[in-house]
């Protein structure tokens, strides 16, 4: 995404997302972070953070000056699949790439800033990515998880808990502990991470529509369901939370690719 603030301080709110992603900051830096939730940052202010899953939401990120700001965000077991790291250890929390990359990221991300288009991006990133991937197959366990954590998105968390392990094909304690693993939390926080994400992308591509229906379309039992877990998650119901926080629209440019490894994906966000 590239805007620019012309002088004025723009406020983006940093809700809970249901998945990893790396940002490139080609221009500025945004003005200030919720620390709390960023232990492993530690004021090291490099270009390239690897965001973990995040599981509340975190306060509002303020930017003033211009920006080109490069995403990729992974599907919610693409990283795992990638790259075997345990995503537990990224929750709540952002690091900078370079610690889990190596200094291979950076002539990438220089590249990154030479690119004329989003295209030119998607093709270097894929360039990147699959020199970290060994050509392998994943485990029975893992294609297993992937496959329902698809399924999950996919039906917006439509059956129980327990259907879901079934459909894995594990005892629902060996299902929960490999999704842990693999996505980063338990499948019952995922899924109201996912519906919590679905209602706050509803609700900013059509802010007239009423809470009521949004709460209907993204599979609430009811509005009092979703507003308990507007609370838990956000500290705030959804109309006080988009009252105080509510975002300027942005210009994003969005491409989907793939990687050559069972049930991996990702999207690139510029």
């Amino acid at each position: 995404m590239n805007f620019n603030t012309n002088e004025t301080e723009l406020s983006w709110p940093c809700y809970s997302g249901p998945e990893m992603c790396l940002l490139f900051f080609l221009g500025a830096f945004p003005k200030n972070l919720a620390i709390g939730y960023t232990p492993s940052i530690d004021q090291v202010f490099t270009r390239i953070w690897l965001k973990g899953l995040f599981t509340q939401f975190n306060e509002n990120w303020k930017f003033k000056g211009e920006y080109s700001i490069f995403k990729i965000q992974f599907t919610p077991n693409g990283f795992h699949s990638l790259f075997e790291l345990p995503l537990k250890e990224f929750k709540d929390k952002i690091v900078d790439a370079q610690a889990v990359f190596g200094k291979e990221i950076l002539p990438y991300c220089e590249q990154l800033q030479q690119a004329q288009t989003i295209h030119e991006m998607a093709a270097l990133t894929d360039e990147f990515l699959k020199s970290y991937v060994v050509q392998r197959k994943l485990s029975s366990t893992k294609k297993s998880v992937a496959l329902v954590c698809n399924a999950i998105v996919q039906s917006n968390c439509a059956i129980s808990i327990e259907e879901y392990a079934a459909m894995a094909k594990m005892s629902l304690r060996n299902f929960e502990r490999n999704f842990i693993k693999q996505v980063g939390t338990t499948p019952k926080v995922f899924c109201r991470l996912l519906r919590f994400h679905r209602a706050i992308q509803t609700k900013l591509i059509n802010p007239s529509k009423c809470w009521t229906s949004i709460a209907l379309d993204c599979d609430y039992y009811d509005q009092m369901h979703m507003i308990r877990d507007f609370k838990k998650i956000a500290g705030a119901s959804p109309t006080a939370l988009f009252e105080n926080n509510y975002p300027s629209p942005l210009c994003i440019k969005n491409v989907k690719r793939s990687i050559a490894i069972e049930g991996s994906c990702l999207n690139l966000l510029k």
